[in-house]
């Protein structure tokens, strides 16, 4: 079953910059209604199978979430189309999928 495409399936990144995207669990559908009891965990990657990726840090309270990428990390990343997504584990040991799309990494502002 494909994901429905929101705001949130495609983030624009640029290298050498600070990425921040802060996200409200309820703009996005099948969430929890709370993140209490959950940790997320966000990367993304070129491809599903690449072995190369760059981790978001997330931070997160009982609502909403921040994801994150220093500008010592973005620049590391070379300008494309990567796959992100942003996984919860319960406290139970269970891993969902909670979100999931495309970065478009650009080399520098257009402006």
């Amino acid at each position: 079953m494909a994901s429905p495409q929101t705001n949130l399936s495609i983030l624009d990144l640029y290298a050498g910059t600070d990425f921040v995207k802060g996200i409200q669990v309820s703009e996005i559908e099948s969430a929890p209604d709370s993140l209490v009891g959950y940790a997320l965990f966000g990367q993304m990657r070129k491809n599903f199978e690449s072995k190369k990726f760059w981790q978001f840090e997330i931070l997160k309270n009982e609502y909403d979430f921040v994801l994150f990428m220093d500008s010592q990390i973005t620049k590391t990343i070379p300008p494309g189309y990567y796959n992100y997504d942003v996984v919860l584990l319960h406290t139970t040991g269970v891993r969902s999928m909670l979100l999931q799309g495309q970065v478009n990494v650009m080399p520098t502002f257009t402006f």
